[in-house]
C-alpha cells in the first residue's frame, strides 16, 4: 500500500499576531536536522478525516454539511510550555483538557451525521501546537498562555511538502461565560432562593 499524497483534518488556527508571538518563544535551536514550521501554519490539529492519493472534492462539502446545525463554543485551552521531542518541538498543554475534550466529542458527533470518522486517536486526544520538525534539544520553555481559538478549519495537507491549503474556516462563537456569586451576601435571601 502506498503512503497518501493528501492528508484532511479539522484543527484550531493560530491566528497571525499570536502565531508570530509563538516563533518568537521558540528557542534557538542548532543544528541541520531541525526545521521550524512557518508561522502562518500554526495549528491544533483535532482530527484526521481522510488520507488519500488523489484530492477529495467532496469532502468540504460533507464537512460544511456537517456543522450546518452550528459549532460548539470556543473554550479556553491551558498552554504552558515548549518541549523538545524526538520528532520536533511543540507546545504543550497543561492540567486537564476536559473542556477541549467537550468540544472535540460534539466537533466528531456532527461529522458522524455525515460518515466522517476521525483516524488516528487510538491514543487519545493530545493538545498540542507543533512548531517545527527534526532532531532538536533544549531545556523546556514556560509560556504561560490560555487561548480561546477563533476559528476551527479544514485543512487539505499535501504529505511530506509542509503545505497546508485551507479548503474552509468557521468562526467558534466566544468560550461561554461562567456565572459569578459576586454580591450573593448583598441580595436578599428570597431574591437569592429564585436565582
Amino acid at each position: 500500500m502506498m503512503d497518501p499524497m493528501f492528508r484532511y483534518f479539522l484543527g484550531f488556527q493560530v491566528s497571525a499576531d499570536r502565531a508570530g508571538w509563538l516563533a518568537r518563544q521558540l528557542p534557538t535551536v542548532s543544528g541541520d536536522l531541525f526545521a521550524g514550521l512557518k508561522p502562518q501554519l500554526y495549528h491544533l490539529t483535532l482530527c484526521t478525516i481522510d488520507e488519500t492519493m488523489e484530492p477529495q472534492l467532496f469532502l468540504r462539502g460533507k464537512v460544511a454539511k456537517a456543522f450546518s446545525v452550528g459549532l460548539p463554543a470556543a473554550s479556553p485551552i491551558p498552554f504552558a510550555r515548549i518541549v523538545s521531542r524526538s520528532s520536533g518541538a511543540e507546545l504543550v498543554t497543561a492540567g486537564s483538557v476536559g473542556a477541549i475534550r467537550q468540544a472535540y466529542d460534539a466537533i466528531v458527533a456532527r461529522l458522524a451525521t455525515q460518515g466522517i470518522d476521525p483516524m488516528h486517536r487510538k491514543s487519545g486526544l493530545r493538545p498540542h501546537i507543533t512548531l517545527g520538525y527534526g532532531t532538536c534539544a533544549f531545556d523546556p520553555v514556560s509560556v504561560a498562555w490560555n487561548w480561546a481559538p477563533r476559528d476551527l478549519v479544514l485543512v487539505e495537507s499535501h504529505v511530506g511538502h509542509r503545505r497546508h491549503r485551507v479548503l474552509q474556516s468557521w468562526t467558534l462563537e466566544p468560550p461561554v461565560q461562567r456565572s459569578f456569586d459576586f454580591m450573593a451576601d448583598e441580595l436578599p435571601a428570597p431574591l437569592l432562593r429564585a436565582a
